[in-house]
């Protein structure tokens, strides 16, 4: 469900973005306050009896879609929810879709099955390297990879989106 207001949620959601999410990959409380007043930022949520379980932060920028955090509450992980969400945003998408993962390793199981999963989506990872910009300001740029959704792209023809994400999410201009 698409919240039309989600700042009147902020502090419910924030928990689940907080538990699910490690210092690094997280902005401060005041940080996503403040994205959640952005135009652009959305979320949606799956509830129960009232009480948010999962949700997903996004993007709906000029030139494509951007997933940012698609999270659950540990308690509910394995209900398909994430899945919900994330098909949700993809049937009423008219424009690319794309989000960031950790690169794949054989060190940590948790990055093969998160790819997985986007994959059985209709997903792509994309063969090239891209770094998440920091969501606060003692953070340093974090190594990731992109997903697109439908179909791979080179990292040439992700350059213009890249752009736009990180001038519009991270509030900094993208180098070639």
């Amino acid at each position: 469900m698409l919240l039309k207001h989600p700042k009147s949620r902020f502090e419910e959601i924030y928990q689940v973005y907080e538990e699910a999410f490690p210092a690094i990959e997280r902005r401060t409380r005041e940080g996503q306050e403040k994205v959640f007043d952005h135009p652009l930022y959305r979320v949606r949520v799956v509830e129960e009896e009232g009480k948010v379980f999962a949700f997903l932060g996004y993007w709906e920028l000029s030139d494509c879609i951007f997933l940012e955090h698609l999270a659950t509450l540990k308690q509910s992980r394995g209900n398909g929810y994430g899945r919900l969400l994330v098909e949700e945003v993809l049937k009423e998408a008219e424009k690319p879709v794309f989000l960031e993962i950790e690169p794949v390793t054989e060190a940590d199981p948790m990055t093969g099955r998160r790819a997985g999963f986007y994959e059985r989506l209709g997903f792509h990872l994309n063969p090239f390297f891209y770094e998440q910009m920091p969501l606060k300001p003692e953070d340093n740029p974090l190594r990731l990879m992109i997903m697109s959704y439908r179909a791979p792209m080179t990292e040439e023809e992700f350059l213009p989106y890249k752009k736009e994400i990180y001038e519009i999410v991270y509030g900094v201009k993208a180098t070639d």
